[in-house]
């Protein structure tokens, strides 16, 4: 028999299903550069967690595990404030392996579960509530549980005890243990049952990663097509079984935007504002189409950044006339051993000179410049008039037009192929913006040699370029409408 893990066990929780399908490796697989990243990020974030418990010993180390598994009996016999890590703990047919472990005065445990994450998130909570409901299985007291997780007030080059903040968490996971506790037994036979549990629409479907072949599968004009569902509005049509947009009711409050999408689905037509035309002749010439690439880590890359600070590596700009020809491509990739926000910031005066529309995808360009603008004063003024010309495309698609095929969504990558189908992002070796983040981070971390950065960063600057070409093709068409 497979035992029933922590991840097995709390998408359980969400969806009986979803949780049947993960015990049984249903679910799509996690790869790619990003999702290495990730891994190897939280592998060292958790040896960096030891430090703080100088002596800490694995129980491999002790031998403290009979079959790979510890047992109750062979934790009797350690000193008091003796730390372990990274021990496997199996009761009642649940699994749970735990990061630390401090035996305390009175023979219980001090549990700490080590994150990622620059803040305490309640998710945290039901991690280590599993954890301590299979202790608790075992007869094994935890009367203490912390999350360990980055402070915001750590830099490069402190020492690790600057690196973590603890949340003591203890009172909130005694009331999450007895809730786990009294579902387990329920949970363990759903969970072992030869018949998969029968799915049910909920809110979480949307986002699911098997909903196209669960809830999703075979059904067209679905009302997660229906854009900015409020979580009021979603379970008020689960609740009356309008699982699809033709069966959404007449007098149901929508906002606007979403009664053309359900127009739109409900006649098979597009919709085209009136106001199109006037906002793209609002743009001024000549038109310049921006995107940034950016890299967030978990630990900072370089000196004077905290964890998870979001770093601007490059930028493509195509500078284009009213017919869509390209008159200039200006791109910029950093330095991958230094912060280089101020070049950028830089270039970007330098080429964006002081007149002509730019365009952007969403909000992320005017966002970043705006940071750019606080992080050096003495350029503030020159981007903040680059960010009075800048106009959102998205922004222009989301109130102006719509097409059955965006499903609900206006991100560039969803509403490429209705409107642009000769172009992609398949025949590029980075075609991804979590994909170029993560490389860009493997070279800053010293990862690639010489010859895989030079190619790297060929192909940062053949996506990124792209993205900017994909605005060009996407302006024209509506141009063209």
């Amino acid at each position: 028999m497979e035992y029933i893990n922590k991840t097995v066990f709390l998408n359980y929780l969400d969806c009986h299903t979803l949780g049947w399908k993960t015990k049984r490796n249903l679910l799509p697989k996690l790869s790619g550069l990003n999702n290495e990243l990730l891994t190897l990020e939280g592998k060292n974030i958790r040896k960096k967690a030891l430090r703080l418990f100088p002596g800490a010993v694995s129980g491999k180390e002790l031998k403290l595990e009979k079959a790979g598994v510890c047992c109750k009996e062979v934790l009797l016999d350690l000193e008091v404030n003796k730390v372990i890590y990274d021990m496997r703990f199996v009761a009642d047919g649940f699994y749970a392996k735990h990061n630390i472990l401090k035996k305390l005065e009175d023979n219980s445990w001090h549990l700490f579960e080590v994150k990622s994450g620059s803040r305490y998130k309640v998710k945290y909570t039901n991690d280590i509530s599993f954890n301590v409901m299979v202790l608790s299985k075992l007869g094994i007291k935890v009367s203490k549980a912390s999350i360990l997780y980055l402070s915001n007030d750590y830099r490069l080059y402190m020492g690790y005890s600057k690196l973590f903040a603890e949340t003591d968490c203890t009172g909130k996971v005694e009331l999450k243990v007895q809730e786990f506790s009294n579902i387990s037994n329920t949970a363990f036979e759903d969970l072992n049952s030869d018949n998969m549990p029968q799915p049910v629409l909920k809110r979480s479907c949307k986002n699911c990663p098997v909903f196209d072949i669960c809830m999703g599968k075979g059904v067209e004009k679905h009302i997660f097509d229906l854009p900015r569902l409020s979580i009021l509005q979603m379970d008020e049509l689960i609740a009356i079984g309008a699982d699809t947009i033709d069966k959404v009711p007449d007098d149901f409050k929508l906002t606007q935007r979403q009664k053309i999408v359900k127009n739109c689905v409900l006649t098979n037509t597009r919709y085209v504002s009136d106001n199109l035309k006037t906002e793209l002749e609002n743009i001024k010439q000549p038109f310049y189409y921006l995107d940034f690439e950016s890299v967030t880590t978990i630990m900072p890359l370089y000196p004077d950044i905290a964890p998870h600070t979001q770093i601007l590596t490059q930028f493509s700009l195509d500078k284009a006339d009213i017919n869509g020809n390209i008159l200039k491509h200006y791109e910029h990739i950093a330095d991958q051993t230094r912060d280089c926000s101020k070049d950028i910031a830089e270039k970007l005066i330098e080429y964006l000179g002081e007149a002509g529309g730019i365009i952007t995808y969403a909000n992320a360009e005017r966002i970043i410049i705006s940071k750019l603008g606080l992080l050096f004063p003495d350029l503030s003024e020159k981007l903040d008039k680059i960010i009075e010309r800048i106009i959102d495309l998205e922004f222009i698609i989301r109130n102006n037009y719509y097409d059955i095929n965006f499903h609900g969504r206006t991100s560039i990558k969803k509403i490429l192929p209705a409107l642009i189908p000769d172009m992609n992002y398949d025949s590029l070796d980075i075609g991804e913006g979590g994909e170029a983040s993560a490389a860009f981070a493997f070279m800053a971390m010293g990862l690639y040699d010489e010859e895989r950065i030079n190619e790297t960063k060929k192909n940062l600057l053949k996506y990124c370029a792209q993205d900017t070409l994909a605005m060009i093709r996407i302006h024209q068409f509506l141009i063209n409408v």
